[in-house]
């Protein structure tokens, strides 16, 4: 069971984006194709990331992303009618902070790899060791 655990968030992401292309109201994959797949695309980027990273730490990988639990409500909203007309509002928003989630991810990573080494992130040279 624990070989599973990886797929749980990958799983639930293309659950809820093909729930949200299924079932709109405003069929939003034909009013905001890029966009959508900018966001699906980035959070599963998002996944995956920390999967790798996990791996490469030889770390125990969180089994939902926290990512998702925010775009499930939203799902839910959308497929519920609640939201009807601010769909393609939503999903700007939603998208701008999946995007977001991510840069801050790798900065976070590179930052903290670059304090383990002792190294300035994207320079030649070392820190002085004064």
């Amino acid at each position: 069971m624990q070989a599973l655990l990886p797929f749980l968030s990958p799983l639930l992401l293309f659950i809820l984006s093909t729930l949200w292309v299924a079932l709109s109201p405003n069929d939003i994959l034909q009013q905001q194709p890029r966009i959508f797949f900018l966001m699906v695309g980035t959070a599963f980027a998002n996944v995956t990331c920390k999967l790798i990273v996990c791996q490469m730490s030889n770390t125990r990988c969180q089994p939902l992303s926290w990512l998702l639990v925010p775009m499930g409500g939203l799902v839910l909203l959308v497929v519920s009618g609640v939201v009807t007309h601010s769909e393609p509002l939503l999903l700007y928003l939603w998208t701008v902070t999946v995007i977001l989630a991510h840069v801050h991810y790798g900065v976070c990573v590179v930052h903290q790899l670059s304090d383990h080494f002792d190294i300035y992130a994207f320079s030649l040279k070392k820190p002085n060791s004064d």
